[in-house]
């Protein structure tokens, strides 16, 4: 599958193209060989700063897992492209599942045994038990920020010996 680039897809550069501007802008250049060596100098620093600032994960580590994500849903558009779907939730049928999700973590909790499965459960069933757009995405973010979570702790074990 071969992605075009559209102009939607380059409105998040409009604030580094700003910048870029700006610098150019600033930045004395001067004729001659290496001339120019200030101003790529100044592109290059703001540019990583930018990026740093706004495009890559803050998160130690959520980096990785953006890229495993990005690089899995990259083969699923390769393997069956683009598709839509409906929701499968249901507000009334799930929110048992959801109910007793929490109440079983919960209970882990209040015996210091909280495991990953016990906080995945139960933000798998909060989402599952949504029928509005906004909050299911909502739930799902929070279902992705667990698995984030549980991979980074995953990556950062020690080794069993």
């Amino acid at each position: 599958m071969v992605h075009t680039l559209r102009d939607d897809d380059l409105t998040v550069l409009t604030p580094l193209a700003a910048l870029i501007a700006q610098i150019v802008r600033d930045t004395p250049i001067r004729m001659g060989p290496g001339g120019t060596d200030d101003l790529t100098a100044q592109l290059t620093v703001r540019t990583c700063v930018w990026i740093g600032k706004n495009v890559l994960p803050r998160t130690r580590s959520l980096a990785a897992f953006v890229n495993d994500v990005d690089a899995e849903r990259q083969a699923q558009l390769t393997k069956w492209g683009d598709q839509r779907r409906p929701d499968g939730t249901s507000g009334h049928n799930f929110r048992r599942e959801a109910d007793a999700a929490r109440r079983s973590c919960q209970a882990a909790a209040s015996r210091d045994a909280v495991t990953w499965f016990h906080i995945l459960r139960e933000e798998f069933w909060e989402a599952m038990s949504e029928t509005d757009p906004e909050r299911l995405r909502a739930e799902l973010v929070q279902v992705a920020s667990v698995c984030a979570a549980w991979i980074h702790d995953l990556d950062t074990r020690a080794p069993v010996s």
